[in-house]
C-alpha cells in the first residue's frame, strides 16, 4: 500500500460511512467453472504455464492458450496484461491474463503495482464481478495463503480508492484456490474479517463443494 492509500485508508477508520460492499467467496472450483463477468488469472513466468488449473482451462479453450504460449504473447512477465475472449467455452464472459514475472523476484512491492494496473483495467472494462485464480507451483517462497490475501486486501483497497465518491457500488469477488491449500480458508476468512470490519460492509462465504458442470457459483 502507497503513501496515499494508507492515508485514505486512515481516513476511512475514522468515518462510518463505506460506499461500498465486498461480497467474497472462497473456493476450489476450476476457474471454468465460475460465473461471472470475467476471470483473472495471476501466471509466474516459468515452467507451469499449462500445469493444474492451467492446463484443464487450455482444454476447455480448445488449446488457444498453448498457442499464444508458443507465440511468446503469453508469457506471465511482469505486468503483462492479454485480455481473451473465451466464446462461451467457459463460464465467464472475459478471461484476463495478468503477469506477476519471475518467482524468484516476487515481492510485495511488485503485487501492489501490478494489483493497481489490474484494478484500473477491470474499472475501465465497468467490471465489478469476477473470478480470481494465483497457480501454487512448488518453487514458490512465498507464502501460498498469504499470497491470496494479499490479492484480495490490495483489490479491495484499490476498488475503494476508485469508487469511493459512488455509493451503493458491490464489488463480488470469487477466488479459486489450490485445493491442497483448502483447510488454511477458516483462519484466512478470519484474517479477513479483520481487516475489513473497521471500514465497510462485507460478507465472506467459503465454498467446499467441487460443483456440478453447470451449477452457478
Amino acid at each position: 500500500m502507497n503513501n496515499s492509500e494508507a492515508k485514505l485508508r486512515s481516513q476511512m477508520l475514522s468515518t462510518d460511512i463505506i460506499n461500498m460492499r465486498l461480497d467474497l467467496r472462497l473456493t476450489h472450483r476450476c476457474l471454468d467453472q465460475l460465473w461471472c463477468q470475467a476471470v483473472v488469472a495471476f501466471l509466474f513466468e516459468d515452467d507451469s504455464l499449462l500445469t493444474g488449473h492451467f492446463s484443464r482451462l487450455n482444454e476447455k479453450l480448445a488449446g488457444s492458450l498453448t498457442q499464444l504460449i508458443d507465440r511468446h504473447f503469453l508469457t506471465g512477465k511482469r505486468d503483462e496484461l492479454i485480455l481473451i475472449a473465451p466464446q462461451e467455452r467457459i463460464k465467464a464472459d472475459k478471461l484476463l491474463f495478468v503477469g506477476l514475472g519471475t518467482i524468484s523476484s516476487y515481492s510485495s512491492e511488485i503485487l501492489s503495482g501490478v494489483i493497481r494496473n489490474v484494478s484500473s483495467t477491470l474499472e475501465r472494462f465497468k467490471l465489478n464481478e469476477f473470478g480470481i485464480m494465483v497457480q501454487w507451483v512448488k518453487e514458490m517462497k512465498t507464502d501460498y495463503v498469504e499470497l491470496i490475501r494479499s490479492i484480495i486486501c490490495d483489490l479491495n483497497d484499490n476498488y475503494l480508492l476508485i469508487k469511493r465518491d459512488e455509493g451503493g457500488f458491490i464489488l463480488k469477488i470469487i477466488f479459486s484456490i489450490d485445493q491442497k491449500f483448502f483447510s488454511d480458508l477458516q483462519s484466512l476468512g478470519q484474517e479477513l474479517r479483520g481487516y475489513f470490519d473497521p471500514i465497510m460492509e462485507y460478507s465472506i462465504a467459503i465454498d467446499n463443494s467441487r460443483g456440478w458442470v453447470n451449477e452457478k457459483v
